[in-house]
């Protein structure tokens, strides 16, 4: 059975984007996302039990910025964002 992790992950992949599982601390799951002009987004889970994850947060990064552009706590908004950046 797929985690919501999965799901994220596969959907993010349809969308023509890269993506990647990273390691994180323990008790978080973390995907890397690949974006336009050397921009990269963060989404980040907290695991609750075996395969049971919570969204935490997803932000996302222009070049080596120290800071995040944005943060969204809401994973649909984070996914619709993603789907804003192909169509500009």
């Amino acid at each position: 059975m797929n985690t919501v992790i999965d799901d994220t992950f596969g959907i993010i992949k349809s969308m023509g984007f890269e993506v990647a599982t990273v390691a994180t601390t323990p008790g978080f799951a973390g995907l890397a996302v690949q974006l336009p002009h050397d921009s990269q987004a963060f989404f980040v889970w907290s695991k609750m039990t075996e395969g049971d994850y919570h969204f935490r947060v997803a932000r996302f990064w222009q070049n080596e910025q120290p800071f995040s552009m944005v943060a969204y706590e809401d994973l649909i908004a984070a996914i619709v964002n993603l789907r804003i950046l192909i169509s500009s």
